[in-house]
């Protein structure tokens, strides 16, 4: 997906969205505060994935640029958005994901001085049941202290993405780590973890019981890629 010319946009924020209507209108005020406290030369961009609510209304009214799509699969999603953009920086950032002006000031510095890509600190805060809050951080820091970036906040120069193709599509879940391998293996910066935070939704830890979501996260952890390829056995992602 290489450019045909030389933009005069710096940053590209991507939101890719599907029924995002409860949260979409804070993460794009957020990521509108944030970048109009950079000051540069910017670009916001919700891609509706078909949505059947409000979420491409209210992330206009928002401030944000929509672009229609109806793929159902994130990979292809993330990667429409950045085909309809012209930032030589790409924010990939979820719908249901707070990212303060400090935290992306600090993801663009480590791009710019060399990362080849960069991911925040997650937290989740309001997690109700107790153990709930304790797997979800176990996880968190657990995929933290492996290197693993995580999907919902990522920022690269486009010419990174480019080079790797974007996001394979052949994943319905795990495109990140697909990613982030393929960009490792190209050997052009390092793969840096910022420590700074980003506020992702507790909604699907809060939607299961305990012993449900220890079963979901394990199960789908140990059945590996071959599952990771079936949008029909991840309603943990593709289902509200």
């Amino acid at each position: 997906m290489p450019m045909e010319h030389e933009s005069s946009i710096e940053l590209t924020v991507v939101v890719p969205a599907w029924n995002e209507a409860a949260d979409i209108v804070a993460t794009v005020s957020a990521l509108r505060d944030a970048l109009a406290e950079l000051g540069r030369p910017s670009e916001l961009l919700v891609v509706d994935d078909a949505s059947d609510d409000a979420t491409a209304r209210l992330a206009v009214n928002a401030g944000a640029t929509v672009l229609s799509v109806e793929k159902r699969q994130i990979a292809a999603v993330r990667n429409a958005g950045a085909a309809a953009t012209d930032g030589r920086l790409l924010i990939f950032v979820d719908a249901d994901t707070i990212v303060p002006s400090e935290t992306l000031r600090e993801l663009i510095r480590a791009v710019e001085d060399g990362a080849a890509i960069a991911g925040p600190r997650v937290e989740m805060p309001g997690v109700k049941s107790n153990f709930n809050r304790l797997w979800t951080w176990i996880l968190l820091r657990m995929l933290a202290s492996f290197g693993v970036l995580p999907g919902c906040c990522l920022v690269m120069p486009r010419e990174i993405f480019d080079a790797v193709d974007g996001f394979d599509e052949q994943w319905f879940a795990s495109e990140e780590l697909w990613l982030v391998k393929s960009i490792r293996a190209l050997g052009r910066g390092p793969v840096m973890q910022v420590d700074a935070p980003v506020y992702t939704s507790p909604r699907k830890a809060n939607a299961v019981g305990p012993w449900r979501l220890l079963w979901q996260t394990i199960s789908i952890g140990v059945s590996g890629p071959r599952r990771w390829r079936d949008r029909s056995r991840l309603r943990f992602w593709y289902h509200r």
